[in-house]
């Protein structure tokens, strides 16, 4: 049988009238329609699995800030501990993708719909960058009181130390640590936001997605984004992820290291 020939039919039946198009089968395990609305790209992808290959999952993605990928374990909650679906012989490969079909039909495309606009990040909120312009400066004076980071030696030192110290408190035992960590969240990222802009042409920016800082000198350019970086890290630590304690220092001293 002809999976794609029976995707394109199948899957393609029910999304084409809401302006997808089949664009073409990636690595030959990842079926691809895309759609253009106004700025916004959207994808809707059936992947095989790349080591189980009678396994397969749907999964929608868009270009809409702050949705990320979704699968039907994101939408449907008796389905959230499912990412695969087995279809070992070509009927239940046809009945698999049918059902994909009626998810689509039922709740993807509404849920695409509303993947068209994009959401504020769920820590970083506009209300949270308004407040992180107006105190980062009396956090930095707060948490660098506590932690002394700026004492280190160099930039790369000043990096590592940060992320030891969210890695020491990577643990949320109950919702008052939950506040305490977030503060630190906010403290470690104001550290680094006066560690960058020391450095010569470097410029801050709040109206962002995520709230940035801009490095240009010559033909280069560099990005930090001081509250994702230093959440990404934790989040990492908190979730065990991640195998070293240097995140940051991966992600962000690696992008600096050529300005200092």
């Amino acid at each position: 049988m002809n999976k794609t020939r029976k995707i394109k039919e199948i899957i393609g039946g029910v999304i084409e009238k809401k302006g997808f198009r089949y664009i073409r089968c990636e690595k030959k395990v990842v079926f691809d329609f895309k759609r253009q609305v106004h700025d916004v790209e959207q994808h809707v992808y059936v992947q095989q699995h790349n080591i189980v290959d009678q396994e397969y999952k749907i999964m929608l993605y868009t270009t809409a800030k702050g949705h990320g990928m979704k699968e039907i374990g994101n939408i449907l909650s008796e389905y959230e501990s499912k990412e695969y679906w087995k279809a070992e012989t070509d009927e239940e490969f046809v009945s698999l993708m049918y059902f994909f079909a009626s998810f689509l039909q039922n709740y993807g495309l509404d849920e695409l719909d509303k993947m068209l606009v994009e959401k504020p990040d769920s820590f970083e909120t506009p209300e949270r960058k308004e407040w992180f312009k107006e105190h980062w400066q009396e956090l930095f004076e707060k948490y660098e009181g506590i932690y002394h980071v700026m004492e280190e030696n160099s930039t790369k030192d000043r990096i590592k130390r940060i992320d030891q110290i969210l890695y020491d408190n990577r643990k949320l035992e109950d919702e008052e640590s939950g506040k305490k960590v977030q503060e630190l969240w906010l403290g470690m990222a104001a550290i680094v936001t006066e560690m960058v802009l020391q450095i010569p042409n470097a410029k801050i920016f709040y109206d962002t997605y995520h709230i940035e800082i801009h490095i240009i000198e010559k033909n280069t350019f560099c990005t930090i984004r001081p509250i994702y970086n230093v959440f990404q890290a934790w989040i990492r630590y908190h979730n065990d992820t991640f195998p070293s304690r240097d995140f940051l220092n991966r992600r962000v001293y690696s992008y600096l290291e050529k300005y200092i």
